[in-house]
């Protein structure tokens, strides 16, 4: 589940073309350190990457083409720097669909953290429970996923008529988000060695990927449940197709932060989310740790 507290999105150079180069010169400036993994820290998860000294500290707003996550619970920024002694990049929160951007402006940090060098990329991301196992405070282990972001296949208006070359500044245009999404059987492997090295509790599912910004009716959970969605979330979707497209190898893990729409009584607010990943944040850190050494 992602927030619903956000502002209509002003206009930003998101919405032109993204500069990639114009990006990567703007982090180089800060630090020259190739970060071989990379990690998307979803909705109030960016509490995970505090307490670590980052050789560089970058807000979002400082980046060329990055958008700026509106959404509370994202702190907008890009880390860089060395988690559990391996290099890597951490997007500390990430912008949504339904912030009223598009595709190719969601997933432009994804392409920006394959150019950096990153071989691997970890996504996480709140989210619902739908299945009975499913309780808050699960960590879930993604293996396929049911995608309802109906604009999430396109990337931005204009764009299809420009060129596509491999790592310049038009790096990533002229198609659309072309493969299906798919995570990792290696990655998977090492995330779940990693979360039994842990001690943490691991369950393996598949997401629901709705668009939102208001959060699923119960009927719409009924439905999702019977094309097999464990968990639900607003995020995560178009960044795997577009790890996919890139050759980047990419895993997600949810933190369940709550039940999906008709699993409890309680009504679904977004402040009890983002206060339930705080029970989360202990396991859930040593876990990425672990990957991270794994995968480095």
């Amino acid at each position: 589940m992602s927030a619903r507290r956000h502002q209509p999105v002003a206009a930003d150079p998101a919405s032109h073309p993204f500069p990639l180069d114009e990006a990567l010169a703007v982090v180089r400036r800060r630090t020259a350190l190739v970060p071989r993994a990379a990690l998307v820290l979803g909705s109030g998860l960016g509490v995970l990457a505090e307490g670590t000294a980052w050789e560089a500290e970058i807000p979002f707003a400082d980046i060329p083409g990055i958008p700026r996550s509106s959404v509370a619970g994202h702190a907008g920024r890009l880390l860089l720097g060395r988690w559990a002694g391996r290099p890597v990049a951490i997007a500390q929160g990430r912008s949504h669909l339904y912030e009223g951007y598009e595709a190719e402006v969601v997933t432009r940090m994804t392409r920006l953290l394959a150019a950096l060098g990153a071989k691997a990329l970890v996504l996480t991301n709140a989210a619902g429970g739908i299945a009975p196992c499913m309780s808050p405070g699960t960590l879930v282990l993604i293996e396929d996923q049911v995608n309802f972001q109906w604009r999430s296949p396109l990337r931005g208006a204009g764009e299809f008529a420009m060129g596509a070359g491999a790592g310049g500044a038009s790096a990533g245009l002229g198609r659309g988000l072309t493969r299906r999404p798919t995570y990792d059987a290696e990655l998977s492997g090492k995330a779940a060695r990693a979360t039994g090295v842990a001690g943490v509790r691991l369950e393996r599912g598949v997401l629901g990927v709705m668009l939102g910004p208001s959060y699923e009716t119960p009927a719409e959970i009924d439905m999702l449940e019977r094309l097999g969605a464990d968990v639900v979330c607003m995020s995560t979707g178009a960044e795997a197709a577009e790890a996919s497209t890139l050759g980047l190898p990419c895993v997600a893990i949810s933190c369940v932060t709550n039940w999906a729409a008709g699993r409890s009584t309680s009504p679904l607010r977004h402040d009890d989310v983002t206060k339930a990943v705080a029970g989360a944040a202990v396991p859930l850190k040593s876990m990425l740790e672990r990957l991270v050494v794994a995968i480095v």
